[in-house]
């Protein structure tokens, strides 16, 4: 068992406390992962979800093209969009992360993995921009974690990629 025992065995929906700190990046040396606490893994709450909005007047449905996110986190806001693939099973997640408090500033060189199931499937870095984007078959209980800093992650839920009829 490794020395990170202690906080080994607490998960938010399928990543354990210690992948999930681990795999975001450089920024996150052994070291400080045994440094976590609770109050520094922050849950994004989901603050608007397209699939959840009213369907416009006089359209009856149909294939949705593309689902809008947008989650908060403090002063931080991850606006996503996933958009599949024709003719594939692919999802392709595009995103940006954006401080409130520095609207002017972009969120740059923030590492960005997106796991599924304990797993990290892919590694990222915002741009300048703070943009950050995944390409990516079906998954299931993904996340996104943002390693924030030396010591703050971000997890945000990605939900399973379901752009079928509305």
């Amino acid at each position: 068992m490794s020395t990170t025992s202690h906080i080994q065995y607490v998960t938010l929906d399928y990543v354990t406390l210690d992948s999930a700190s681990s795999d975001v990046g450089s920024d996150f040396a052994t070291s400080e992962v045994r440094l976590l606490c609770a109050d520094t893994l922050e849950v994004a709450a989901l603050v608007f979800d397209s699939c959840d909005a009213p369907a416009a007047a006089g359209i009856r449905g149909g294939l949705v093209s593309a689902r809008q996110l947008l989650y908060k986190s403090g002063t931080f806001c991850i606006d996503m969009r996933m958009q599949p693939k024709p003719g594939t099973d692919s999802v392709v997640l595009i995103g940006q992360l954006l401080d409130s408090d520095q609207p002017t500033q972009g969120m740059s060189n923030v590492p960005v993995s997106l796991v599924c199931e304990g797993d990290t499937v892919a590694r990222r870095r915002t741009n300048s921009f703070g943009e950050f984007d995944f390409g990516f078959e079906n998954l299931h209980h993904t996340q996104l974690i943002f390693g924030i800093g030396k010591r703050r992650t971000i997890v945000v839920p990605v939900p399973d990629a379901e752009l079928e009829a509305a």
